[in-house]
């Protein structure tokens, strides 16, 4: 099943009396080294437990991971889908939860009391859910970008040789012929009829970007088209243009290669202004903190409505009990328990919080 943002607020409630086994793996095509790793990491924890004070604990977790090697067996198939994959499992229950993406993970094995998330939540910030609007003179296609895939959905098609359209339920508009018109003016009626199509595309396509939840809409050809869909269409997300021509035969996948870097351009450029807004928030007294006390606070109280994280880790962390990384993983658990939203920062964009330890946040009161 593919991974959904849903899916992480159902995993920061999975837990475990004894503790949630979460298994992580990158497998690489054309080699082993994703395999071996994961497996490397279940033999160091399998120890790391055994050499531990609780070993009755060790040896439950020893008879879950034997009892689990058929599912690890599956995760580590090369010919199972994603490039990152993962499992999670209780160790006293029988739930077992299994997802992936198409992005890199990392290889992991790890024990805790619910979920270990970050690792998935760091993998799938530059990969939310994006749309790609090809426009051309034949009509609009329109790609579905998240988590490291890409999918087409249903298109615009115009035939300006007719100067219909249609997609499904739709009407035909009148046709366009150059009986009757003088060969000076079928070009300019031509433009005019696209101009027209590509106005009465823009309610499907913000439909789609709606229901498909897209953050960022990529319009892709001609300025002159692109800018005629991008006025027609409302202001309730971003929108950027790109002065490109897309060849009609690429894949989806394809496609999504083409627009990456300017999606890492926008991610970037709006997790800077997350950040910058954040820590304007905090230091003029608004809905707005930053630094890891403050924070840590605010979570347990269920004030945060969306945490942001370097993506780098904390910096500058008090010593404590527990590491900078298992800070995190309590702060991204309090943030889902509450309905709040996670957000890593891209490292460029991070420095903006650089003297507040790497972590901002903007609150509902």
């Amino acid at each position: 099943m593919v991974f959904d943002q849903t899916d992480l607020r159902e995993l920061a409630a999975f837990s475990d009396e004894v503790g949630v086994l979460s298994l992580y793996t990158t497998m690489e095509p054309g080699t082993q080294a994703g395999r071996t790793r994961l497996r490397n990491e279940i033999a160091a924890l399998r120890q790391e437990l055994a050499a531990g004070p609780d070993q009755e604990r060790a040896r439950l977790v020893d008879l879950r991971l034997d009892l689990l090697e058929p599912r690890i067996t599956e995760l580590l198939d090369p010919a199972g889908p994603g490039l990152g994959r993962a499992l999670f499992a209780q160790v006293a229950g029988d739930d077992v939860r299994t997802e992936w993406v198409q992005l890199p993970v990392g290889d992991l094995a790890v024990l805790k009391e619910h979920a270990y998330l970050l690792p998935l939540v760091t993998a799938v910030q530059a990969d939310k859910p994006a749309g790609v609007v090809r426009v051309g003179r034949d009509g609009v296609r329109l790609f579905d970008c998240r988590y490291g895939l890409a999918d087409e959905v249903e298109p615009v098609v115009f035939n300006l040789a007719t100067a219909d359209w249609s997609r499904e339920g739709s009407a035909t508009l009148p046709g366009l012929s150059r009986r009757g018109i003088h060969p000076d003016r079928f070009d300019q009626r031509v433009e005019e009829h696209l101009t027209k199509f590509l106005r009465e595309s823009a309610p499907h396509v913000a439909g789609q970007a709606r229901r498909l939840g897209w953050e960022t809409l990529l319009l892709v050809g001609d300025p002159r088209d692109t800018s005629v869909l991008s006025e027609a269409l409302p202001a309730d997300r971003e929108i950027v243009q790109v002065d490109a021509v897309l060849d009609p035969a690429l894949s989806p996948s394809e496609v999504l290669e083409f627009v990456r870097p300017t999606l890492d351009e926008v991610r970037a450029r709006r997790d800077a202004a997350l950040a910058v807004r954040a820590r304007d928030l905090a230091l003029s007294g608004g809905n707005g903190a930053v630094g890891l006390d403050d924070i840590l606070s605010l979570l347990r109280q269920g004030r945060v409505e969306h945490l942001l994280l370097d993506e780098a880790g904390l910096q500058n962390a008090e010593p404590t009990v527990l590491t900078p990384e298992e800070l995190e993983e309590e702060m991204i658990e309090l943030t889902f328990e509450h309905g709040g939203d996670v957000t890593v920062l891209e490292t460029g964009a991070a420095e903006e919080l650089a003297e507040a330890g790497g972590v901002a946040a903007m609150l509902r009161w």
